[in-house]
């Protein structure tokens, strides 16, 4: 009852925009010319979502992925991770601000939607996983947040517990070395309740924001060993290095 009153409520009065702070006649937070002024992603590569320089053509690769391709098999993003974008994932992300999420998740509804509107979508999401004492830290899992919206704009069904963190590590982006973030992740997740993965070939993999690629290429390299599935990335946000 108390969410119907919130949806209610949503629905009936202008919403504040999440950018300017002004008032957002959207049911997702964003003025119309907030909406028009956000990044935008460019070219990019067509299997890890990095954002591509120069005059590349639609279907190339980055250097990264001719020389070494991903385990998964897309990686795609509502926006690039600059300003003002970082700025509202940190409030998401650290300061639990919900309706900033829920707003740059609308988002990126629309973009899963209208990517895969001649194409089979994933049968299943999986939000990358926190490890139990960041959990109860934080509270929520933001992953798990960006996948309800997911799950309800582009019907998609979610998985919670598939995918576990078995052990803390240090932030990805304190690494200074690929050989040192993939041995800061060595043996950090696992898989479980692999009955929910029963008769599903094709999932995508949730995240807030992708940088360095090592978490979800070890947890598409996780659920490959399991069996060989088409594994898709989304992310609110996707940095260059």
């Amino acid at each position: 009852m108390f969410n119907k009153l919130l949806l209610t409520l949503r629905s009936s009065l202008p919403a504040a925009c999440i950018v300017c702070g002004q008032a957002a006649l959207k049911d997702y937070g964003i003025c119309t010319e907030c909406e028009r002024n956000m990044p935008r992603l460019g070219d990019c590569c067509r299997c890890c979502g990095v954002e591509l320089r120069g005059a590349p053509r639609l279907d190339s690769c980055c250097k990264l992925c001719l020389r070494s391709p991903p385990s998964f098999d897309i990686c795609k993003a509502a926006f690039p991770y600059v300003t003002p974008v970082d700025r509202l994932v940190a409030h998401f992300k650290f300061s639990g601000r919900f309706d900033v999420g829920y707003s740059l998740s609308r988002t990126l509804a629309t973009t899963f939607n209208a990517h895969y509107c001649e194409n089979d979508k994933p049968e299943l999401l999986l939000p990358v996983p926190l490890h139990s004492s960041r959990l109860r830290f934080r509270g929520f899992n933001q992953a798990t947040e960006i996948c309800k919206v997911l799950s309800k704009y582009c019907q998609v069904a979610t998985a919670n517990s598939v995918l576990c963190k078995t052990r803390t590590t240090e932030a990805q982006t304190a690494m200074t070395s690929a050989t040192a973030r993939k041995s800061n992740l060595r043996g950090a997740f696992a898989l479980r309740d692999l009955n929910k993965l029963k008769s599903v070939t094709h999932i995508a993999l949730v995240d807030d924001v992708v940088t360095t690629m090592a978490t979800v290429e070890i947890l598409a390299k996780l659920l490959r060993s399991h069996r060989k599935y088409r594994i898709d990335v989304w992310c609110l946000a996707r940095a260059n290095l």
